[in-house]
This record gives structure tokens, sequence and C-alpha cells, in this order.
């Protein structure tokens, strides 16, 4: 393929030497020329900034995205850090060195010459023989001091770069996109929203990184979240209109377009729809001990203390969903859901243990009922071992009962706990009784 791309570019070049004399009337200069300047263009474009460059990078056009900082040199020298959950582990990597350079293919290319874990993991194979199917070298389509425009020379996704701004240090940059990320998509799986564009409307649903079109053909839309908003691969094109960056409005209630045009996203499901519908797709919510109502610290308490009497830790409460599938006479498909309430704790001499309470959950426009059922009966009996504890002895199941009911049973408004409506990954359940019943829970795989 290497030896494909040089003898176009050698074969072009003698094309345009052939008629050089008609070709410099028209251009004032031969292609030849014209591509050196190109070359030397980029590479001083590159070296400018001070501060280096924002690089939104894509591996592939279906693949998520995620920002890279690069700082340029002369003296072909670069500098990478990243912080992403597939190459790094949601660890910031900095200081990454290697060497680039610009080179002429079809184009002017810009290349990463040698290994650079920022870069070159994306496209380093993995188990699979595939990797994440990324680029390291890239062609150059426009280039300004604001913005240049690249495309991976063989997955072919978009990549933007934007200079960075003096003042921000690369480090305060990626605490920036975390906590984009956690008011737009971290957890947020499954979520659905309505793409609305110029009055019409479009269902799509969020996962990992990508906006997929709830049609048959399932068209995909990765993004790049950016410490502003979130920057598709490529432009969205709906409806005669194409919006390509999005920002949270002023509420955080929905991604609104930053192109001028009027397209926006908006969550398709109320706060407690989206509850129900994380239990559906096997998320568990999580309660948050350290952000509780006075009512409900003082149960939460009283269980730890029980516990702790016994020699035992309260580790943890979810909120748990089981779905089966089963038939009916007929042939459909029919969804079995049952709802339980987990409780882990260590116990004195059997270690980390779980007790399990089977529950009933309701929701009625924007308020929940969450009911205790039954204990789930095992063959170590721990929801029954749990009970005995709580209430006291074994003839006091009734009061661990009461305990549970106290802390998590009841009527309850649903608000968000992250500030935003477009990622409710923690929300606050307050009873319609007191305020001060009221707990957080955040959604946990």
């Amino acid at each position: 393929m290497k030896t494909k791309h040089i003898f176009l570019v050698i074969a072009t070049l003698i094309v345009f030497a052939g008629c050089s004399r008609d070709e410099e009337s028209l251009f004032g200069s031969s292609a030849a020329e014209r591509l050196q300047a190109a070359l030397s263009n980029a590479e001083s474009t590159l070296v400018a900034p001070i501060n280096g460059w924002e690089m939104l990078y894509f591996p592939n056009p279906e693949s998520a995205g995620y920002p890279v900082l690069l700082k340029f040199n002369a003296n072909e020298q670069v500098y990478a850090a990243t912080c992403n959950p597939q190459t790094t582990g949601n660890k910031f990597i900095n200081d990454e060195k290697s060497t680039w350079s610009i080179k002429a293919d079809y184009g002017p290319i810009l290349s990463f010459d040698t290994y650079n874990v920022v870069m070159h993991a994306w496209a380093d194979p993995q188990t699979d023989g595939d990797g994440f199917l990324g680029d390291y070298e890239f062609l150059i389509l426009e280039v300004s001091d604001q913005c240049i425009r690249l495309k991976g020379k063989k997955h072919e996704a978009y990549v933007t770069m934007y200079p960075m701004p003096v003042d921000l240090s690369w480090e305060d940059y990626f605490k920036q996109v975390q906590a984009e990320r956690d008011l737009i998509v971290t957890r947020n799986n499954g979520t659905q929203f309505n793409y609305s564009f110029n009055g019409e409307m479009q269902i799509m649903t969020y996962m990992n990184g990508i906006m997929v079109e709830n049609q048959a053909d399932g068209i995909v839309y990765p993004f790049v979240v950016r410490p502003n908003g979130i920057a598709f691969e490529r432009p969205l094109t709906h409806g005669g209109i194409s919006a390509q960056n999005f920002c949270l409005d002023e509420g955080n209630t929905k991604l609104i377009s930053t192109d001028g045009v009027n397209a926006s996203f908006v969550p398709a499901l109320s706060l407690v729809e989206t509850l129900d519908a994380k239990l559906d797709n096997n998320i568990r919510w999580k309660l948050d001990s350290k952000n509780l109502g006075p009512d409900s610290k003082g149960v939460y308490d009283q269980m730890a203390a029980a516990l702790k009497k016994q020699n035992g830790t309260l580790r943890a409460i979810y909120m748990q969903r089981e779905v089966k599938e089963t038939y009916t006479e007929e042939g459909d498909t029919l969804k079995l859901k049952q709802d339980y309430l987990c409780i882990e704790f260590k116990h004195p001499q059997q270690g980390v243990k779980q007790a399990r309470y089977e529950m009933s959950y309701l929701f009625t426009n924007d308020i929940l009922t969450y009911k205790y059922v039954q204990p789930v009966i095992d063959e170590q009996n721990m929801s029954i071992y749990l009970l005995n504890v709580l209430g006291g002895g074994a003839s006091k199941q009734s009061k661990g009962v009461e305990m549970i009911e106290d802390l998590m049973c009841g009527d309850f408004r649903v608000a968000s706990a992250t500030g935003s409506l477009v990622n409710p990954q923690q929300l606050y359940l307050t009873s319609i009784i007191t305020t001060d019943k009221k707990i957080k829970i955040d959604a946990t795989d």
C-alpha cells in the first residue's frame, strides 16, 4: 500500500511537471511547490500554540471519541496527554513523548513516527487481533490557526483540533472533561433521548459514547466529551439541518446545538421512569450512606450499630431487579420482573454476605412507591439472620422489618442529585410526608 501511495505521488508530480509552464501561468507555482507550501504551513501552524492543541480523537467512525492534548515542537518532538477509560483506565497520562512529522502522500499527512502510548495504544492489536482500530497517521484536510481538520489514514474517522487556552493547565482540562462526563454520560447507558430538529423528532439511545438511532438500521453517531459539551465525529443531518456540537442548557435539562441551528437532545423519560429503566438494564442503585436526611440517617445508624454489636459491619444497600423471559402459550415473549433490596454486610464468622428482600416497585407520574414484601430464603438464611440482628433477637424480626421500611420504603418524590436531567445517575428520593426522610442513590454496574 505504501509503495502504491509513493507511485501515485511521483506520477502526480511528473504530470504536473510536464505542464509546468501552463500550470505556473494558472497558479503561479508548480504542484510540487504548492505541496511543499502546504507541508510547511501545516508544520508551522502545529508548532505555533503556546499551550498546544486539543485533539478530538476518534479511533474509527463507529467508536466513541476521547480528547487528547498535544504540544508539537519544531525539533520534531511531540508531547501528549490523555485520560480515558479505554487506554488509560481513567488515569491521567501526561508528557508522553515521541517524534512527529508532516509527510507527502495523497496529500499532507500528520504522522506520529515513534511509539507514544497516548496515540499508538489505539492502533495496538489486542487479544482479539484488532484492538480499538485506531489511527496514528492522519490526512490533513484543513489548516488554520483556529482549527485543524484531519482524517484517519486507515480507518477514516474525522478528527478535529483546536488550540488550547493559554491559561488552562492540561490536568485541569481533564478534570473539567470528567466533570462534564458526570453531567452527561457517566453510567448513562440505555438512556433514551428525543433528538429534536426544526420541529421534527428522532428517538436515540445513548450507549458507550455513541448515540444510536432507534431504527432497524441502527445508525450510530459517536461523540467526544469536551469541557464545555460534546462534539460528534461528523454532523448529524436530519430534516435539512446539520448539527455537530452541543452543550448543556442553563438548567442542565437538555443538550442544545451550538452550531446556530434548532437542534437538541431532550431526555425521553422522566426521572422516575429513568430509575425504572436502569433497573431493567441490570443497573443497581446504591444507597449513599453519606447523603441522608436526618430521619434516614438515624435509621441507618441504628442498623449499623446493631450489626456492630454482633461484631459485624454494614457495607452497602442496593435496589436491584431481576428480569426473566418466559413465553406464553401463543409463543409471545413475556418479561417477568422481581425487585429486591440487597443489604451487604460482614458476618462475624462467615465474611461478606448479602441479605435479599423482595420488594414492590410502582410509580405513578413522578411518585415512586417502594414497599417491603418478604425475605428471600436461601441455604444460609442470611435475610432471616439480618432481621434477627436488626430486631435484637429471633422473636423480634418484625422490628428488623420496620427498620428496613423506615429507611427505604414509602412514597417518594424523585429528583436529580447531579444537577443534570441529561444524566440522572444520582438521584434523591424524598418522602412525600417529610423531607427529613431523604436518601440519595447512585447508579452502579
